[in-house]
Parts: C-alpha cells; sequence; structure tokens
C-alpha cells in the first residue's frame, strides 16, 4: 500500500534535528533500577506491617474449635429428606404415566376428504366447419346423383336435428346431456362429411 504524500513526510522527519541524551542520563536511569531491584530482594512478609489480633478473636476460635462437629447428624437427616422427596416424586412420575396408559383416550377419529376436478370447460367448436358443409350440400346438389343425394339429404336431416339441440341448449342452458347429444349428431355429421368426400 502506498502512502499518500510519502515523499513530503520523510523530507519533514528528515528535517528535525537530532538530540541525544547525556551519558548521565543513562547512568541515572541504570542507578535508579539497580536501587529498586535491591529492594525487591527482600522478602515480601518482611515488608508487610504486622498487627497482633485481639483476644476476643482468639477465644471465639478457639471456643469454634471444641464444639463437636454435628455435621453427619445434618447429613444423614438432609439425605433422608432427599431420599424421600425423590421416592415422591417418582412415584407421582409413575402414577401419571400409568394413568396417561391406561385411561380412555375416546374413540380415534379419522377425516376423509375428496376432492373433486372442476370439469374442463366446453370450447363451442360446432360452427367453425360449417362452410365446408355447405360446400359439401352444393357439390351434393350439382351433381345429382342418388348415392349422394342420400348422404345429402342425411347430412341435412343431422343439421336439423342439431340445430334443435342448440336451440335446446340456449334454452336450457349448458346442460351435460344436450352437450352429448349434440356431439353425438356432430360426430355423425362428420362421417357422413366423410363419406361424400370419399364418392366424390
Amino acid at each position: 500500500m502506498k502512502e499518500k504524500n510519502y515523499d513530503r513526510l520523510r523530507w519533514a522527519l528528515d528535517q528535525l534535528p537530532e538530540y541525544r541524551p547525556g551519558d548521565e542520563c543513562w547512568d541515572a536511569i541504570h542507578d535508579g533500577l539497580d536501587r529498586s531491584a535491591g529492594a525487591s530482594e527482600r522478602p515480601l512478609a518482611d515488608r508487610l506491617p504486622t498487627y497482633a489480633p485481639p483476644a476476643q478473636v482468639w477465644n471465639a476460635l478457639s471456643r469454634d474449635l471444641e464444639r463437636p462437629p454435628r455435621l453427619p447428624h445434618a447429613v444423614i437427616r438432609t439425605t433422608g429428606l432427599r431420599l424421600a422427596a425423590l421416592a415422591a416424586a417418582v412415584v407421582v412420575v409413575l402414577l401419571a404415566v400409568v394413568g396417561l396408559y391406561l385411561g380412555n383416550q375416546g374413540p380415534e377419529v379419522s377425516y376423509a376428504y375428496h376432492q373433486e376436478a372442476a370439469p374442463v370447460p366446453v370450447v363451442a367448436d360446432w360452427d367453425d366447419d360449417e362452410s365446408s358443409f355447405n360446400r359439401a350440400r352444393e357439390v351434393v346438389r350439382a351433381r345429382n346423383e342418388p348415392h349422394l343425394n342420400n348422404l345429402g339429404q342425411e347430412l341435412d336431416e343431422l343439421t336439423s336435428a342439431r340445430e334443435e339441440v342448440k336451440a335446446m341448449l340456449v334454452a336450457y342452458g349448458e346442460d351435460a346431456t344436450i352437450v352429448r347429444q349434440l356431439a353425438e349428431i356432430e360426430r355423425e355429421r362428420d362421417d357422413v362429411y366423410r363419406r361424400i368426400i370419399v364418392e366424390l
């Protein structure tokens, strides 16, 4: 990393005057360090002040030391109480577990559900090919052949039936049975149309 204005800073530092301490300063520092080292050679206990405790303190200590220890009796009593409390807690936990295990949990409930798919909307595309049917009818009339005339008459009947079913759709709404009838009529019309095309 390059410092900004490094050259100027270096030049300014070089312009500062140099001062050297005299040898007597270093000697004074050295003597001071030697004196403190000599003082620390003495043990700390010798340097601390001593105080004699009052007689009451010694009397209280001696009385406490003469008493018989009561610790084992207290430990036995405390241990007995702890064991009794622990045994009671274990009994309570066991009773709770047995009660939960044997308790009547009631009937098992299960839920069943069914998700129905939404019906696919019907796209009314049965009028898209009507121009092809009209051209086929015109060709049949123009040729005027008996077999083609029969197919043309069948196509006309299916077309009129189709118009009736479409009127029923408008009157009763998009009922599934009516839509199926219309689809069946359209399939029959397609079949007749194919036979006309084959004959032509």
